[in-house]
C-alpha cells in the first residue's frame, strides 16, 4: 500500500478555500481515490494540481491527501494530511559544509536545534524568511541554518491519561517534513570530515522526522 493517496471529497458550496491544500471543516467521507503516491509532497502537488484546475471553480470535488489504512481524527480508515502548515526553526550548521545559497539544506540535517512554538505560516513567507535568516548567518558566520518545516494535518498517534489528582496529560505525536525548495540545492560537502559517504552524494527533496508534543491540563 501506498504511504500518500490522493482521495476526493464533495466541496461544499459556500466554502472557500484558504489555499489550494485546504479541508473544509467536517468533511464527508471521501467519494474516491484517484492516485496514490510514496511521498508526501508528489501526493501534495497532485492534489493542489487538481484543484487549481480551471474545472474546479464550479465543481463539487476536491483533492485532500490522505495516508490510507490508518485511524484518522477525522476518519477512521485514512489520516488527514492535509492542510500543511509551514514553520522555520534552526539546525547547526554541519562542519566543513558550504552553502551556495541561504536557500541550500545540507544533506545530514535532522534534528532541528529550535522549537516548533513559532507561528505557522504559508510556504511563500517560510522561503522568504529562510533566506533573509540564511543570508544574515552566510554573511555573519553565525554557527545556526535555518530551514523550512512541514507539519502534517492530524498526529500519526495520540494517547491522552489520567493521574490520581485528575490532570489529564496528552501526547501526540506529528510527522514533519524537511523542505528542500526547488530553488536550493544540497550545498558543498567536499570539506566535510564525511565527504566520501553516501549522504554527501544524497538528492532530496524533503526528510521525514517526528515530533512529540505533551500538554497538561487539571480537570
Amino acid at each position: 500500500m501506498a504511504k500518500y493517496q490522493v482521495s476526493i471529497i464533495e466541496r461544499p458550496k459556500q466554502w472557500q478555500p484558504a489555499g489550494p491544500d485546504d479541508v473544509p471543516p467536517g468533511p464527508a467521507k471521501p467519494l474516491e481515490a484517484i492516485s496514490d503516491h510514496d511521498t508526501l509532497f508528489v501526493a501534495v502537488r497532485a492534489a493542489v494540481e487538481h484543484n487549481k484546475a480551471p474545472a474546479r471553480t464550479s465543481d463539487e470535488r476536491w483533492a485532500v491527501v490522505v495516508e490510507p489504512g490508518v485511524l484518522g481524527r477525522t476518519w477512521r480508515n485514512a489520516r488527514l494530511c492535509t492542510p500543511l502548515s509551514y514553520k522555520v526553526t534552526s539546525i547547526w550548521w554541519p562542519e566543513g559544509w558550504e552553502p551556495s545559497s541561504p536557500l541550500d539544506v545540507p544533506n545530514c540535517v535532522w534534528r532541528s536545534q529550535g522549537d516548533l512554538d513559532r507561528q505557522p505560516t504559508t510556504y511563500a513567507q517560510a522561503v522568504a524568511t529562510i533566506r533573509a535568516l540564511n543570508q544574515q548567518s552566510m554573511d555573519r558566520f553565525s554557527p545556526l541554518w535555518y530551514v523550512v518545516v512541514a507539519v502534517e494535518n492530524e498526529p500519526i498517534s495520540q494517547t491522552v491519561s489520567y493521574d490520581p489528582a485528575g490532570t489529564e496529560t496528552t501526547v501526540q505525536v506529528r510527522r514533519l517534513h524537511v523542505v528542500r525548495s526547488d530553488e536550493g540545492g544540497r550545498g558543498d560537502c567536499s570539506h566535510c570530515p564525511a565527504s566520501s559517504f553516501d549522504c554527501a552524494r544524497e538528492d532530496w527533496k524533503s526528510r521525514e522526522q517526528s515530533l512529540t508534543t505533551t500538554e497538561t491540563q487539571s480537570r
